[in-house]
């Protein structure tokens, strides 16, 4: 780094936004050190990611020994031509299980956690994307979206969590999540006002709930102290927001028809728009798209069923059931490549966002609508700055009751942190009709570069 750009940087001096813009200037110093952050995109679909259409000509998954290819020459699937300018930066990856989540119609926090949950019940660990978050803190630590058939703004769908008992939200409707993300740029600037408003009365109710505290027992301190740091996060969060007013309105997505519209996969446009920005502004380091429910209709890509009719084999007008999970595949596809073009236009160290970037495409159900865990596909793009060891490449672990199988989606988890540079050798829980505990630890070591 410029000696004298670095004497910059350490020297400035701020007003009142240096509360606000010292994790920014934190940001810029590290990257002109080489210090480049990293970024995690987790896009779950339900019903099932199928295997067997993500497989490359001449290749396939199921057998007994490691399958270990180059991407280079060969054809993707027909849902995945999306990627195909990408493709050497893609990882297929098969043969993984999760047995040890719940099955049938969702794995819930178990996709991402590796253990046995329910949506009807708090989480009991936190799951990757939460563990993720807390490792890379930024205005909002983690940013949820999810493609839903209600209205609400605020949804809880059990797929995400930092902690026991500590789930975390998805925004549902685009307009609302514009306002929660980039409100501080609307142009009649009313929200900003709103902004300044409520962190004076949140800064007052601080002060009621520590007053508040003082009379309290232990037991009740404590529940208080979570409702204490939400307030304070809060005000901390809207008053970054305000202060990055410029740097958001030159990165926020336009507010189009889409946000508006009545077809919900136009609002999972917006939502994968929403992405880029917010990871483009540096408002968060990990996303997660939960893209659809058991009871989303795609209508705004000609299909009339839901997801759970389609899963058990209902078509619509001329489309087999078969017709309707490929294009919705092919729909996701599309958005996640188009969310990877917008980050490799963003030029950052010696290369790109995308360089410092990884997305990954799996489903909160295996591989089948009413899953049984044994295969858990998924798709990768990114290489994480040559941490995660891939050209474009393609790995299918010996299948589910084969001797040589051992690897879980808990390896899977672990070879992310590992990425992430906060390096475990266990996430989730083992599955014990595998054998010894000791022999489900550490990473993908074929991953790791």
């Amino acid at each position: 780094m410029d000696l004298n750009r670095r004497n910059w940087l350490r020297g400035i001096t701020l007003g009142a936004g240096a509360t606000a813009f010292r994790p920014f200037l934190h940001h810029l110093e590290a990257a002109e050190q080489g210090q480049l952050p990293k970024r995690f995109v987790f896009v779950l679909k339900s019903s099932g990611l199928q295997g067997e259409y993500l497989n490359p000509t001449g290749l396939n998954h199921g057998g007994d020994q490691l399958v270990d290819e180059s991407l280079d020459g060969r054809q993707l699937p027909a849902t995945l031509t999306a990627l195909e300018p990408l493709k050497d930066k893609l990882t297929i990856i098969q043969g993984l299980s999760g047995k040890m989540t719940r099955l049938g119609h969702s794995a819930h926090y178990g996709a991402l956690g590796g253990y046995k949950a329910s949506p009807h019940a708090p989480p009991l660990y936190a799951t990757i994307d939460g563990h993720l978050s807390e490792s890379f803190p930024a205005v909002f630590n983690h940013v949820g979206f999810k493609m839903g058939e209600g209205n609400q703004g605020v949804t809880f769908p059990s797929i995400s969590a930092k902690g026991k008992g500590q789930q975390l939200p998805f925004q549902q409707n685009p307009m609302a999540a514009f306002e929660n993300l980039f409100g501080s740029i609307l142009e009649d600037g009313d929200l900003k006002k709103k902004y300044t408003r409520t962190g004076n009365v949140l800064d007052a109710m601080s002060e009621d709930i520590r007053q508040l505290q003082k009379v309290l027992p232990v037991s009740e301190k404590e529940k208080l102290g979570h409702y204490l740091n939400g307030f304070e996060s809060l005000r901390d969060r809207r008053v970054k927001l305000v202060s990055m007013q410029a740097m958001l309105k030159g990165n926020a997505p336009d507010l189009s028809d889409k946000y508006t519209s009545r077809y919900k996969t136009h609002h999972l446009e917006a939502h994968f728009d929403m992405a880029a920005a917010s990871l483009i502004c540096g408002l968060t380091n990990v996303i997660t798209v939960h893209a659809d429910g058991l009871d989303s209709v795609y209508s705004g890509i000609g299909i009339g069923n839901n997801v759970h009719a389609i899963g058990h084999g209902a078509g619509y007008a001329t489309l087999s059931a078969q017709d309707c999970r490929n294009a919705i595949r092919e729909f996701h596809v599309d958005l996640i490549a188009d969310l990877a073009k917008k980050l490799d236009e963003v030029p950052e160290g010696d290369g790109t966002m995308l360089d410092n970037t990884l997305i990954v495409y799996t489903s909160d159900n295996a591989a089948k609508h009413h899953s049984v865990g044994s295969d858990w596909p998924m798709l990768v793009l990114g290489n994480m700055g040559g941490a995660l060891k891939s050209q474009g490449r393609y790995l299918a672990y010996p299948s589910y009751g084969r001797a040589n199988h051992r690897h879980t989606i808990c390896n899977w988890f672990t070879t992310l942190c590992h990425l992430a540079g906060i390096p475990q050798d266990f996430f989730g829980q083992p599955d014990m009709a595998l054998g010894k505990v000791e022999d489900q630890a550490g990473p993908l070591s074929e991953l790791l570069a």
